[in-house]
């Protein structure tokens, strides 16, 4: 059968640029799989050298269409088409057929730990050419009793180890690290010499992963003996300074009070939040925590630092900002001195006390209404230049009026659910009584049936033919006019 389709391929004619039709190997692999329903598609494709998914998409396109119409280089058709039965891998071997058993490289692994304790298993697999995690799980199942195999080759190198090729020092790493510390010393001294910068700065300003770096460090903490990355080690060597806002002195009186007092000057002098935060390389939310927290962090403090000393000798832009410090009694930076902003029992100098309410007693008042008088002023101009409602006047001048009232209980008779009728009575009569000089009256408004905009103190029910009888005599005096 397979000489068949060899000479049907023969037959047929290419496609242009050394390309043919696919349907001979696709049907040669299909042929292959059903006398082998135990090897997947990426072992037969394994055993021809291409692609795996070259040939699962040709498979699939053939289970859609029959393949028609799809052509493939002759190079890969005549490969699939060269693939026999035989060269197929066994039941139970991986690899391709090219498998062994793991238990003798294995005991001859332990062996060799056992008799060099310094000897770490990753130096060895590297050695073997097998990652680490690939000789420790092989390790763990050949020691747990469970069946391994292991490639052939690396089995070899494996049982070499000792023998023929002589073992690797205990020290030995990877080709592409290098010895891990000069960088972590490195890494010390900047930290060192920029007031315990974090080492995220530092791993970005060397353009790395901040938790590359740390996780480096770390692992040269617990084993020196392992490396470091070839070009990260360049890369953080090459560091030598630091971007604001790690380029400040050392500042070791600083404290979080004078941090939170350097923001609100800064406020004071009309720099926003986010003005602060651009100038010290942090943002705006990490400054309102430092004012909402009372705490700081080195970062916070050094931001700050960077900040202060680039915004505090010019005012800034924003005439809100300065309101709303002012309304707080935020002191501006020149009401500071350098030497005493961070202790906290230090107070501004050289700025005026907050405005505070005025208590005002009867004699006050009326020295200060007589004093308004004399200058040619109205009562009621001067209460507006007194900032005093005529309710309030009133009350402190003449201590025997009852204050008003703000609740909302009862004050008639009338509005009592319990009081007597003998009570309600009177205190209609004496309502109906009233004089007719207090009955408010829009004389120039048309009579209607409405209630006017001015409450009646007379009864409702005399309405109108008291408002006729006012309006009327209005009408006459303009008459006469």
């Amino acid at each position: 059968m397979f000489h068949e389709l060899v000479n049907f391929l023969a037959s047929i004619p290419a496609s242009g640029n050394g390309r043919v039709s696919a349907r001979p190997a696709l049907a040669h692999v299909q042929d292959l799989l059903e006398q082998r329903p135990d090897v997947s598609v990426a072992a037969v494709a394994r055993c021809a050298g291409v692609a795996a998914s070259t040939v699962k998409s040709l498979l699939h396109d053939a289970a859609r269409d029959g393949g028609e119409g799809r052509a493939v280089s002759r190079v890969l058709a005549d490969r699939l088409l060269a693939v026999k039965v035989a060269d197929l891998p066994q039941p139970g071997c991986g690899y391709g057929g090219q498998s062994t058993d793991a238990a003798p490289a294995m005991r001859h692994i332990r062996h060799l730990m056992e008799s060099h304790p310094g000897l770490p298993m990753s130096v060895l697999a590297r050695a073997a050419g097998m990652t680490p995690s690939t000789l420790a799980a092989a390790l763990k199942d050949v020691e747990a009793g469970h069946p391994r195999r292991i490639q052939a080759s690396a089995a070899e190198r494996l049982l070499a180890l000792g023998g023929g090729t002589p073992l690797p020092e205990g020290q030995a790493r990877r080709c592409d690290t290098v010895d891990a510390a000069p960088v972590a010393t490195h890494v010390r001294h900047l930290q060192l010499r920029y007031d315990g910068v974090a080492l995220a700065l530092i791993a970005r300003t060397a353009g790395i992963n901040p938790s590359t770096l740390a996780s480096a460090l770390a692992d040269h903490a617990q084993n020196p003996a392992r490396g470091i990355n070839r070009n990260i080690a360049a890369r953080v060597l090459a560091v030598t300074n630091l971007p604001a806002p790690a380029l400040l002195p050392r500042h070791a009186n600083v404290t979080t009070t004078g941090l939170i007092r350097r923001v609100q000057a800064l406020c004071a002098l009309g720099w926003t939040l986010t003005s602060i935060g651009k100038a010290g390389g942090t943002t705006p939310r990490s400054l309102c925590d430092l004012l909402r927290t009372q705490r700081s962090t080195p970062t916070q403090r050094r931001s700050v630092l960077a900040a202060w000393s680039e915004l505090s000798h010019r005012p800034g832009p924003s005439a809100t900002g300065r309101r709303r410090a002012a309304t707080k009694s935020w002191a501006p930076p020149l009401a500071w001195e350098e030497h005493t902003i961070d202790h906290p029992a230090e107070t501004p100098t050289g700025i005026r006390a907050p405005r505070q309410i005025q208590t005002w007693t009867p004699e006050l008042l009326h020295y200060e209404l007589e004093f308004l008088t004399r200058l040619g002023l109205g009562r009621a101009q001067a209460l507006q230049r007194l900032s005093l409602s005529t309710k309030r006047a009133r009350a402190l001048l003449d201590p025997t009026c009852p204050a008003p009232n703000t609740t909302s209980q009862p004050t008639t008779p009338a509005q009592h659910k319990d009081a007597p009728d003998e009570e309600i009575t009177a205190w209609e009569e004496a309502r109906s009584q009233q004089s007719s000089e207090r009955i408010c009256v829009d004389a120039n408004a048309e009579h209607k049936q409405r209630r006017p905009r001015q409450r009646s103190l007379a009864r409702r029910e005399y309405h109108d033919e008291t408002h006729l009888a006012i309006a009327a005599l209005d009408s006459d005096r303009t008459a006469e006019r």
